[in-house]
């Protein structure tokens, strides 16, 4: 017998997933970069489309949200915080935005606090959406 494939899906989101972790390595932001930008905005919205999970589109659209802000020459300085970059902020939330998509898509759990477990879904939801603003 062969081994079991994830169905469609799941694979698509997983492609996606892998193609925004490449785009994010391969430009790090904090300037204005249009084709990292569409290239991010491109994979969000193809993953929007595989089928009907509203907190995964939540999610999707947050981590469109944040390389808006990453891939641009100033908006990347509304989340400075100190001494820390806007820049690196954004990352490490593309990052764990990025993370909490996978364990869903994985099957960790059905809801945001699969990612931690205990911490309630409204205030880790909190947490993806903070903004400097």
């Amino acid at each position: 017998m062969g081994s079991l494939k994830p169905p469609r899906s799941t694979q698509d989101i997983q492609g996606c997933l892998a193609g925004l972790e490449a785009v994010l390595a391969k430009s790090h932001g904090g300037w204005a970069d249009e084709e990292s930008l569409l290239e991010f905005r491109r994979l969000c919205l193809s993953a929007r489309r595989v089928g009907e999970d509203s907190d995964r589109h939540e999610q999707f659209d947050l981590l469109a949200r944040y390389a808006k802000d990453l891939y641009s020459d100033h908006a990347h300085h509304r989340w400075d915080i100190g001494p820390v970059f806007g820049a690196d902020i954004l990352r490490r939330k593309i990052r764990m935005t990025l993370s909490a998509c996978r364990a869903r898509v994985n099957g960790v759990g059905r809801s945001f606090n699969s990612t931690v477990p205990g911490l309630p879904a409204a205030l880790l939801r909190r947490a993806f959406r903070a903004s400097p603003t």
